[in-house]
């Protein structure tokens, strides 16, 4: 498959060692924190705003999901609460790149080292987005892609594993090999999947286009991002935009034809009896009351049709 495909083949520039192609991203963070050892007796560091399947892949190995609180600046786990963590209380780190906006690999993986932890990058919605000069997905022992549903690289379903690490892979191959492949990509998404790497580049020009646009003339949505805003160079899957009146802004919205929806659940609110939770947990409280997400259908608008979107936009004001 080019660049994500090969087998055990390279990943050019990335840094990453292996890839193998999966049935599903959520398959992958489960199969990724198995190879990483994750089972009875084991926690696992998530973010308690995040795609609520990782808490559950966590739960399905008989591990423990520990909740951290998202950072300030983001809508990924944050690096601040990750140190006040001490070593023996987590075996793994789950760390995601949502909204186009990076979690903090550098700081990620200077804690995780020092600590002696693992960690696994989901970068299921930011395929090829550059973080620190090598792709989303090669900077964690373990990296995820998903290729569902309307994901910017998407075949209907699929995904892929990455990883730097030889063991891993073998015990990657150990589980995906028996012998034939278990959880394939298919060649029909194979097929899918290959005229969209030709494109993506353009696709995240036209995304960025729009969200620079958004930035520069809908005022409401500048003050509700609260300085957190995609890079130039973002994989935008959503825009992300915080309001307290959620709610009322999705459905208004919705009203006018705009794909607009909410954010993920938080999980700062499950029971004790199935996690563990350091510090209150308000970052991530904030997010999953007040996120709302501008699909990247409509990111992708160009001339009229962007000119119709930031005009529909800027009359919520």
């Amino acid at each position: 498959l080019g660049v994500f495909g090969g087998g055990l083949g390279g990943m050019g520039g990335t840094g990453t060692f292996a890839c193998r192609l999966i049935s599903s991203g959520s398959l992958g963070i489960e199969l990724g924190l198995m190879a990483l050892g994750v089972g009875p007796g084991a926690n696992v560091a998530v973010c308690a705003y995040d795609y609520p399947g990782n808490f559950r892949a966590i739960e399905l190995l008989g591990a423990r999901p520990v909740l951290v609180d998202a950072a300030l600046d983001s809508y990924s786990i944050s690096p601040d609460s990750l140190r006040d963590i001490e070593s023996d209380q987590v075996d793994v780190v789950i760390a995601s790149h949502l909204y186009g906006v990076p979690a903090q690999v550098a700081e990620i993986d200077a804690i995780c080292r020092d600590k002696g932890w693992n960690w696994v990058e989901d970068a299921c919605q930011t395929p090829l987005m550059a973080i620190d000069g090598r792709f989303a997905g090669s900077h964690g022992d373990l990296g995820v892609l998903s290729f569902g549903g309307s994901k910017p690289l998407t075949a209907g379903n699929g995904g892929a594993i990455l990883t730097r690490n030889p063991l891993l892979v073998s015990k990657l191959n150990a589980r995906l090999d028996r012998p034939s492949d278990a959880t394939p990509v298919s060649s029909l998404q194979a097929a899918a999947l290959l005229p969209q790497l030709d494109r993506i580049a353009e696709c995240n020009r036209r995304r960025a286009d729009t969200v620079r646009r958004i930035v520069d003339e809908v005022p409401w949505i500048v003050e509700s991002l609260h300085g957190i805003c995609p890079a130039p160079s973002a994989t935008c899957y959503k825009l992300a935009f915080l309001s307290p009146k959620r709610d009322h802004i999705v459905d208004s919205l919705i009203r006018a034809g705009l794909p607009v929806g909410a954010g993920f659940r938080s999980m700062h609110r499950s029971s004790k009896r199935r996690c563990n939770k350091i510090g209150e947990l308000n970052r991530s409280a904030q997010l999953g009351d007040q996120v709302c997400l501008l699909d990247h259908r409509a990111l992708l608008a160009q001339g009229d049709s962007q000119d119709r979107l930031i005009e529909c936009l800027r009359r919520f004001s």
